[in-house]
């Protein structure tokens, strides 16, 4: 009888236990809790604030927020906890309101079974490419999936339609423009479901606090929860500034606006642990204190996870990589062939141009190449004309620069669609099958031939070919690898050693072929004539 009265206070108070729930390693906790005060703005008068303490005894501040009913509706007095755990065991947590309101005290179990792969972070041992926590490299074999209006469709056929393909094909990050949702709401599936909405936008300009849309927040958090629990990154590729797309502009909100967003923000979609790069918006400088890198400042500041955050550089000839606030590198390949942009242009499809832009963005943090302009076919090849062949070039030209990258298959810039031959490359019907096939040879290669952690770019170890046409990663003495642009020939300075795999690979059809051992009986250079000259051939020396 005293516990069915308990819950009853328990029901109408709205403070639910969380003790017992069981939440698997790098997975989210969420608990819900009440508040009926009456607060002139819900956002802005009271602020919940948790402290979290793990099994081992280390305590992490961090905030709730107000999320209306709960269920997408603005209006309601349901705020919401959400956390991460890093520890396996009993977790405390302390809630209590900035007003005075009472707040509580209460448990939950982080459990193993289930556990996910943690944060993407720079690999501590060789920074130029991502680890998981920082200790378990892994290659990023990324998309850019465009489909800022799908929130409004229905999830179950995205998910059919568009994520499960992505997966099944092996791809584990993806670049989307739906997080955070201000713009573009028109592009949408239109093989998919009439939209339910495209009522998609969070916030009206200049009116944040009396705007906000619920209904997309959920949404979002459907489409991020269900990718974080399938272990899929999404990089944040148009940011919080949705003026470049005729979106509510981030310079109108004050300077406590912008900081009360990005906490809201954080509070909200921080203990997701698939957030691999908060991004301000595309192509900005790097250096604006009331824009990127302000924004890149509160985010370090309120993100207690440290997720990486980033500036996507047009010109990473001259960036800001170099800064404590930006811990990777989002590049685009212009202004590498020159810095007069109607001469720099034509460039833009030239694998060369690529392997140089990741080169230039390094410092001493992972490079990605968000927007490489032979990379995608949507958008950028109407532009650049750029041949599946030179898109299969600049992926590679990406990789023995250490650098990981997007492409996309999708056609055009119009009409976006799910199958056929406008739509992901995984099917028959799309000539960008052929890409999508390239893509998985260049990933197995570099994920199975080769120990690519343990590798950087080693160029100048190259002599006697084309530095536009042949690029090198190396683990000096222990394993080589070489990419020659139709089958270019070239001389490789290798270290003394006795190296029992020798092998080229078709990086169009993955076709080997195996050469004999290579013993080097002191460091020399060695001539290299790949098979032939009608495809573009890798050769792999190793140990």
């Amino acid at each position: 009888m005293k516990y069915r009265l308990l819950l009853i206070f328990l029901l109408i108070t709205g403070v639910l236990s969380a003790t017992n729930q069981k939440i698997a390693l790098y997975r989210l906790f969420q608990f819900e809790v009440e508040n009926k005060n009456e607060y002139s703005n819900k956002y802005t008068g009271v602020e919940l604030n948790v402290q979290y303490q793990s099994p081992s005894g280390l305590c992490y501040n961090f905030h709730g927020f107000y999320d209306g009913d709960g269920k997408g509706n603005a209006d309601g007095t349901i705020w919401k906890l959400r956390f991460m755990p890093n520890e396996i065991g009993e977790w405390t947590f302390t809630y209590s309101w900035s007003d005075g309101t009472p707040g509580g005290t209460d448990t939950f179990v982080c459990v193993n079974d289930g556990a996910g792969n943690g944060m993407l972070k720079a690999y501590e041992k060789n920074p130029h490419w991502f680890a998981y926590n920082g200790t378990r490299p892994v290659w990023l074999k990324s998309y850019y999936e465009t489909g800022h209006g799908s929130l409004g469709q229905d999830f179950e056929w995205v998910k059919q339609n568009v994520y499960w393909p992505l997966i099944n094909n092996g791809y584990n990050h993806l670049q989307v423009n739906w997080l955070l949702s201000l713009c573009c709401t028109d592009q949408y599936y239109k093989d998919g479901p009439e939209p339910e909405t495209l009522d998609l936008i969070l916030y009206e300009e200049g009116n944040i606090w009396n705007s906000m849309n619920h209904d997309v927040w959920r949404r979002m958090e459907q489409h991020l929860g269900w990718l974080n629990n399938n272990d899929v990154n999404v990089h944040m590729f148009l940011g919080v500034d949705g003026s470049q797309n005729n979106g509510p502009d981030w310079s109108k909100l004050t300077a406590e606006d912008k900081a009360r967003f990005v906490k809201y923000m954080i509070a909200r979609l921080a203990p997701f642990a698939n957030i691999a790069g908060w991004n301000f918006v595309w192509e900005v400088p790097g250096n604006r204190e009331d824009k990127e890198l302000g924004f890149a400042r509160l985010v370090q500041k309120y993100d207690i996870f440290e997720h990486l955050r980033t500036y996507e550089d047009e010109f990473p000839r001259e960036n800001e990589y170099g800064r404590s606030e930006y811990s990777f590198a989002a590049v685009e390949n212009h202004e590498i062939a020159s810095p007069i942009r109607d001469m720099d242009r034509k460039y833009w499809k030239e694998p060369w141009t690529h392997h140089m832009a990741c080169l230039l963005g390094y410092a001493g943090k992972p490079v990605f190449m968000s927007e490489g302009n032979a990379l995608w076919r949507r958008f950028w090849q109407q532009r650049t004309k750029a041949s599946r062949n030179e898109l299969r070039q600049s992926a590679w030209a990406c990789a023995t620069a250490a650098a990981s990258f997007t492409w996309c298959g999708h056609a055009g810039e119009e009409a976006l669609f799910a199958a056929g031959a406008e739509g992901l490359p995984f099917n028959e019907e799309n000539p960008y099958t052929e890409s999508a096939q390239h893509i998985t040879i260049l990933a197995d290669i570099m994920q199975h031939d080769v120990a690519f952690y343990e590798m950087k770019p080693t160029d100048e170890l190259l002599s006697d070919c084309s530095v536009l046409q042949v690029y090198a990663l190396a683990e000096p003495g222990e394993q080589y690898l070489v990419f020659a642009t139709a089958g270019s020939s070239f001389s490789l300075q290798v270290k003394k050693g006795d190296y029992n795999i020798v092998k080229w690979i078709d990086t169009k059809n993955g076709t080997v072929q195996h050469q004999t051992r290579l013993e080097i009986k002191s460091e020399t250079t060695t001539k290299f004539n790949p098979p032939t000259n009608d495809t573009d051939w890798v050769l792999v020396v190793k140990r």
